[in-house]
């Protein structure tokens, strides 16, 4: 009896069965169809037969017994031979499954890396666009436009009266602090000075034009109209509201609030407002004046900024709603100013020349007291020293020191290349000059310089004592902010 695990035909184990319906006999189907192929008859019965006769039965696959030949040592090599090379086969295929995966997977990263940044850029610009559509909603809500007719040529008797008051006081709280020995010893001397060094440095995107220190605070501006606001040796503060170079910052106060402005070519004066507890500026204000200002110093009230334009004018704001005081015409179109500084007790006005003249001017008075010649080419820096005695000017070749008291009477204090920035100390004792990459340290008593140091790469455009003079900081063309101490 024909079992129906072997072939009718060759009577070994079927793999694949089939029967026929013709002869009802179990077959190996690649053995039938060939038979059925070749003569397309039952090869038990000879009876006539088809493929389409046959019925494929679906069993369980058979695992063959190995023959008895698979049990000699050669065909057991042979076959771990063969297993070896399947293993071998199939390891291979997985490595380059495996490397199709990592080439896949890294294409994957990449994408997603890439929409990432995508990502974060467009919200920077979105967050960028929406500070930028908020000061210009502020600035158009803020923008005050300038009356030339309606200013007046002197200051009004209530300003005039105020700062009378407040010079007054100023000069005898002087008086009584240079009477006292103690007031000096609070300061450093040459010896201490002489050891600063650089310890703390910014680096800028813009070269440092000018700058202004308020207690822990320090501001610069920049060539291309930014400005930027230092506290505690961090930035906490980036504004590029001007179009071209900055040509003064100013601190100013009226209130608790911490407050400065900045004016430029472009004939604007910006003034902002910064809160430091949540760390955030905003611009309050903008001032258009109308001509390219050269200069600003702020009354020693705190909230009147002084200009000086290169067409000539001066003219006096008030920085807590921005209108114009007094506007002086007298030399409007005549001279062309540079700089400006204000005397300790609030005074005097110092305005420096192209033509390298000096004005000093009368603010209460509103009339030129003074005119000082003698400087050698355009006058691009002035500085009133703590006692309001002596006048520092300097062109771009040589500083000078006017005694005040002696009008006309100047002396040589330096001469050089590229001079810059120009300072005085708190107590007066000690001028800072900028000249190309090195500041010079004189002492203005024996008009002798007693330090210098060299930390910039190109000209020093900005130079400021700190309270006591426990710091000092300067600015430079090289894009470098450097802070001095112990």
């Amino acid at each position: 009896m024909q079992s129906w695990q072997t072939c009718a035909l060759s009577g070994e184990l079927i793999e694949t069965p089939v029967i026929s319906k013709v002869s009802g006999h179990i077959y190996e189907k690649r053995l039938i169809e060939k038979h059925i192929e070749s003569t397309g008859t039952c090869p038990i019965t000879g009876r006539p037969l088809n493929i389409e006769d046959l019925i494929e039965v679906k069993v369980s696959r058979v695992q063959k017994p190995r023959p008895v030949t698979a049990t000699s040592i050669p065909s057991l090599l042979s076959l771990l031979q063969n297993e070896w090379d399947a293993l071998l086969l199939e390891q291979f295929q997985l490595k380059q499954h495996l490397e199709q995966v990592r080439h896949e997977l890294t294409h994957a990263l990449y994408q997603h890396d890439a929409a990432c940044r995508v990502i974060a850029k467009l919200i920077k610009e979105r967050d960028q666009a929406r500070i930028e559509l908020s000061q210009l909603q502020h600035k158009l809500n803020h923008k005050i436009e300038v009356e030339t007719n309606n200013a007046p040529e002197k200051l009004s008797s209530n300003y005039i009266a105020e700062i009378e008051e407040n010079a007054i006081k100023l000069t005898n709280q002087r008086k009584a602090q240079r009477k006292q020995q103690s007031y000096f010893d609070q300061f450093p001397g040459p010896e201490i000075l002489s050891n600063y060094d650089v310890k703390q440095q910014y680096q800028q995107t813009q070269g440092g034009t000018t700058l202004d220190t308020k207690d822990n605070y320090l501001l610069v501006g920049g060539q291309a109209g930014q400005i930027q606001l230092y506290s505690h040796e961090k930035l906490v503060y980036t504004a590029q509201e001007h179009r071209e170079t900055i040509t003064s910052v100013n601190f100013f106060t009226y209130d608790e609030h911490l407050r400065f402005l900045s004016s430029s070519q472009d004939g604007n004066l910006k003034l902002y407002q910064f809160i430091s507890q949540s760390q955030e500026g905003q611009v309050t204000q903008t001032i258009n004046v109308g001509q390219s200002v050269a200069g600003v110093a702020i009354h020693p009230l705190g909230y009147i900024a002084i200009i000086v334009t290169t067409n000539g004018v001066l003219a006096y704001y008030n920085l807590k709603n921005g209108l114009q005081l007094s506007r002086v015409t007298d030399f409007e179109g005549q001279c062309q100013f540079t700089s400006i500084s204000v005397h300790p007790d609030g005074l005097l006005l110092a305005i420096g020349q192209a033509d390298s003249q000096i004005k000093v001017w009368s603010i209460v008075k509103s009339q030129l007291l003074a005119q000082l010649d003698g400087q050698d080419g355009a006058v691009t820096n002035l500085s009133f020293s703590e006692s309001g005695a002596n006048l520092a000017s300097s062109s771009s070749s040589e500083v000078n020191e006017w005694d005040l008291r002696r009008p006309g009477q100047f002396s040589k204090i330096y001469q050089g290349v590229k001079i810059g920035g120009l300072s005085y100390d708190p107590s007066g004792q000690f001028l800072a000059v900028g000249s190309n990459k090195t500041i010079h340290f004189f002492d203005v008593k024996k008009k002798q310089e007693f330090c210098k140091i060299e930390s910039h790469r190109d000209l020093v455009t900005g130079i400021r004592f700190g309270q006591l003079s426990k710091n000092i900081y300067s600015c430079s063309v090289d894009k470098l902010v450097n802070i001095y101490g112990n």
